[in-house]
């Protein structure tokens, strides 16, 4: 059986993001919930056990989800994180540009190259898309659009120049901002998405409500566990909300609302 945190999973936290799992393992288990791995496992993709028999525990972004998993995984809640731009279980991604550049609004991203960590993103693609609907912005805005294969590399992307903008997760810049500074250095924030419910934590969609119920139960034992408590603190966890499969429906209104405005694609 394997359980995966992969979302946020940088080098520089990644023994933080193993205690974590442990923790959370150790509260799963006294909720007397069986096949709990005590260890996580680490894909080369994130999207890799979303869909894998074995899977009993996962954390997913909330618009794959919704477009491609929604008949595999049912929501158990999200975490909160201590993170600008979040509030309880809810998050909005920074939208970057290179420090100097000379971009002062939004229209002046017109004809810019986007870095986008992935198509099936909602704080890489989806959010920054229902920002420029509500702009009034129209298709083929951007001059170009690269996949940058993640958030991360979204950023080296703007700082080396490769790229003019991109939408980052408030989570993921706040965490390069604690663990990796100089990588934000030569960038800098021009605007912030509307926010949307976070990465939900999942389980396979056979499981029930009575199970899910003692997944919820065994989240917050992890959160009350001291021995959890620095690898938290790195990964910026301070809280959790009992969200359920359908809060996540606000992303699909968000897509709508973007489509209804004349914006059906990013790029």
């Amino acid at each position: 059986m394997i359980a995966t945190l992969d979302m946020y999973d940088f080098p520089e936290i990644r023994e933080a993001t193993d205690a974590w799992w442990e923790a959370l393992a150790r509260g799963f288990s006294a909720e007397g919930l069986s096949g709990i791995p005590p260890h996580r496992t680490r894909s080369s993709e994130e999207s890799a056990a979303w869909s894998n028999p074995d899977l009993v525990f996962t954390q997913i972004c909330g618009y794959p989800l919704r477009k491609r998993y929604r008949d595999a995984l049912r929501v158990v809640g999200t975490p909160h994180y201590q993170a600008e731009g979040c509030d309880g279980p809810r998050y909005r991604s920074v939208v970057i540009v290179q420090r100097g550049a000379g971009i002062t609004s939004i229209d002046a991203l017109e004809g810019a190259r986007l870095a986008y960590n992935g198509a099936l993103s909602q704080s890489g693609m989806s959010a920054f898309r229902a920002l420029l609907a509500a702009h009034g912005i129209k298709p083929d805005f951007f001059g170009d659009a690269v996949w940058s294969h993640g958030h991360r590399a979204s950023v080296s992307m703007v700082t080396s120049g490769e790229a003019d903008t991109a939408a980052i997760d408030c989570v993921t810049w706040a965490l390069l901002q604690k663990h990796a500074p100089k990588e934000c250095n030569a960038v800098e924030v021009l605007a912030r998405t509307p926010d949307a419910p976070g990465l939900p934590y999942a389980v396979p969609i056979n499981v029930n409500g009575q199970t899910v119920a003692a997944y919820q139960r065994g989240i917050k034992r992890a959160l009350a566990d001291p021995a959890a408590h620095s690898a938290r603190d790195a990964l910026l966890i301070d809280g959790f909300s009992s969200l359920t499969d359908a809060d996540y429906g606000e992303i699909d209104a968000m897509e709508t609302r973007a489509r209804e405005r004349g914006l059906p694609s990013l790029f």
